[in-house]
């Protein structure tokens, strides 16, 4: 948080499992910071939680958390990201309301932009274009993503600067081995807190599995 006296803020980040075994992933920011924004924050979590149980898109999953946010908290903004994984097929479907785009790095240290450019929640029903897709991108069987809110690359002042850091921790040996990426990533980047952070990263190892059959079964 970036009130230290308040102990809370606006930004959040969030896993579960759905009943199939997907993964799904959010994270967010409230405009503003401190009481306020926690509360709303907390209201459009659970909004996506529940829409997450009945939709199958993170596109109609952030609509529908922005139809409860305009219904409730008219004049609330929020970015938010949505991604679904499925640790099967390591396919990762996501999007984005507004949000700075997640990274994702390779075991051979590339670095992808999970980009979007969806309008924020509070303001999603305005758009006049055509119609949001979501995106897909399977994984490969090492790799790390990395989740972040905006206080995260706006430390420096310098929102570039700042996410130039955060490509060369992801880059960083220490980072790619560490139990905690996310707190290595923060000791990496993070001088001074001006903004609520929040951050969440996804490791993801798959190895491969041998199948040794009896005699004379096919």
């Amino acid at each position: 948080a970036a009130k230290a006296e308040a102990l809370v803020g606006g930004d959040w980040y969030d896993a579960f499992c759905l009943n199939d075994g997907r993964i799904v992933l959010s994270i967010g920011d409230v405009m503003g910071s401190g009481l306020l924004a926690a509360v709303t924050m907390g209201a459009v979590r659970q909004a996506l939680r529940g829409a997450a149980q009945i939709l199958a898109e993170p596109i109609e999953i952030l609509d529908a958390a922005d139809r409860a946010l305009h219904s409730e908290q008219p004049d609330s903004i929020v970015t938010a990201f949505v991604g679904i994984l499925d640790p099967i097929t390591l396919t990762l479907i996501y999007a984005s309301a507004g949000h700075p785009p997640p990274l994702l790095r390779s075991a051979a240290g590339e670095i992808t932009t999970l980009g979007g450019s969806g309008l924020p929640l509070g303001i999603r029903s305005m758009r006049t274009d055509a119609s949001e897709t979501s995106h897909s991108i399977t994984l490969d069987n090492s790799s790390l993503i990395v989740l972040y809110t905006d206080g995260l690359i706006e430390a420096t002042r310098d929102i570039e600067v700042g996410e130039n850091r955060v490509r060369e921790a992801l880059q960083n040996a220490e980072v790619w081995n560490a139990e905690n990426p996310a707190a290595t990533i923060s000791d990496h980047v993070l001088e001074e807190v001006l903004d609520d952070v929040a951050m969440i990263t996804i490791r993801i190892e798959s190895a491969s599995i041998s199948v040794t059959r009896p005699a004379g079964l096919t």
